[in-house]
């Protein structure tokens, strides 16, 4: 059985799962099920793939075992990092400041890293986001065969000379679009096309849809970061919907305060809730189930997973018109896709789709049932793995 280890992004445990979602080490192995590695590690271990999450971590360290059966690492930070973090770097939203914050981060728990990929007899390091500096760095340092994989990062911030030298290294790059193959491939030819994937047993339609005819409830469930989700968009939708319309936002971030000082500037705070960050997957499922229309307004994404969560639970959905939507939401068909940045294009867009929602929501599921199911899309993933070469030098 061929062993990997699954590295997440985030730089640091304690400030994205802790900061953010209120989880501590035993919350997060007990109950938090909610994200794309997840799904990984249950789909691959279904195919015959043991898969270990790997975070980075100020506070935890050592490998644990979760009551469901599955291992996640904490690759504990040097301790200078905690010091070296507070420094007044440029900031990340410039080039040379995303650089040196991840350098910095990804070099501080180097070490822990290589360790443990020795302890656990790892024969593939699978690294989240390889425009990341992070997927640099490691891709001269580790020794075992690295798959890079596409989960919405943005390509803008990367220093591309870099990535000219790092990305053919990889012994495969994970894409999931069309448009990202192509961007990737005039760097590499080692890419293939996989997106993410969905429970449709679990994700699935209920009764609820047939119960709530009168209400109008729009559905937003993302991360409050304002650059990239753009959820202001639809708050400012909101004044163009009259006032049977209702809207909640599931999720967490630090531009809550910003979010909610809008809803009350533009009047419109009496319907719009924000519910916060929801940790059992059954509640979230029965709010798939229950809205009216499901609404992403992101200025990029990976295929995200909340669309494919609410198309496979029969919801009618809006998404902005970027590229790794087009071949999921097919515009008035299984929901509707409008420009980023224009909420009078995202207000008029709820509209149809809720006049249409019945017609949309039976295309969604089953779109995402033909070509995005669980399944269909980790078998494909597992053979991609089992054919990855032995490491040269196996560990000991």
């Amino acid at each position: 059985m061929k062993t990997i280890a699954l590295l997440l992004h985030c730089g640091v445990f304690e400030k994205e799962f802790g900061k953010r979602f209120g989880l501590d080490k035993d919350s997060y192995l007990e109950t938090y099920r909610n994200d794309w590695s997840w799904d990984y590690v249950s789909g691959l271990k279904q195919e015959g793939i043991e898969t270990i999450i790997y975070t980075a971590s100020q506070k935890y360290s050592g490998i644990y075992q979760t009551k469901d059966g599955y291992r996640v690492r904490f690759l504990p930070l040097k301790s200078w990092y905690k010091w070296a973090s507070q420094f007044r770097f440029p900031p990340k939203r410039l080039k040379i400041g995303t650089y040196w914050q991840d350098l910095i981060n990804t070099f501080a728990f180097n070490d822990s890293l290589q360790l443990s990929l020795r302890r656990d007899q790892v024969d593939l390091l699978y690294i989240q986001e390889y425009w990341s500096t992070r997927f640099d760095f490691l891709i001269d340092n580790v020794q075992i065969p690295i798959i890079g994989v596409d989960q919405g990062g943005n390509d803008s911030l990367a220093i591309k000379s870099h990535k000219q030298k790092s990305l053919p290294k990889a012994y495969k790059l994970q894409c999931q679009s069309i448009e990202e193959l192509e961007k990737v491939g005039s760097y590499s030819d080692n890419t293939f096309l996989l997106t993410n994937s969905v429970d449709t047993d679990f994700y699935r339609p209920s009764s609820f849809h047939n119960q709530c005819e009168n209400r109008k409830n729009i559905l937003i469930v993302a991360r409050l970061f304002e650059s990239q989700k753009r959820i202001s968009d639809l708050i400012h939708a909101m004044q163009y919907l009259d006032s049977t319309w209702t809207m909640e936002i599931v999720g967490a971030g630090s531009d809550l305060k910003f979010l909610q000082n809008l809803a009350s500037s533009l009047e419109v705070a009496q319907r719009v809730r924000f519910v916060g960050f929801i940790r059992d997957k059954n509640k979230l499922r029965e709010k798939y189930q229950r809205c009216s229309v499901f609404a992403l307004s992101s200025a990029w994404e990976a295929v995200a997973l909340v669309v494919l969560e609410a198309m496979s639970c029969g919801a009618a959905v809006v998404t902005t018109d970027i590229r790794t939507f087009k071949n999921l939401v097919i515009h008035e068909k299984s929901g509707i896709r409008v420009p980023v940045g224009e909420p009078t294009a995202l207000a008029q867009g709820i509209l149809k789709s809720y006049e249409n929602r019945e017609s949309y929501g039976k295309e969604a599921r089953k779109i995402v049932v033909d070509s995005y199911s669980k399944k269909k899309i980790f078998s494909q993933l597992a053979e991609v793995i089992k054919s990855c070469p032995e490491p040269k030098k196996h560990f000991t």
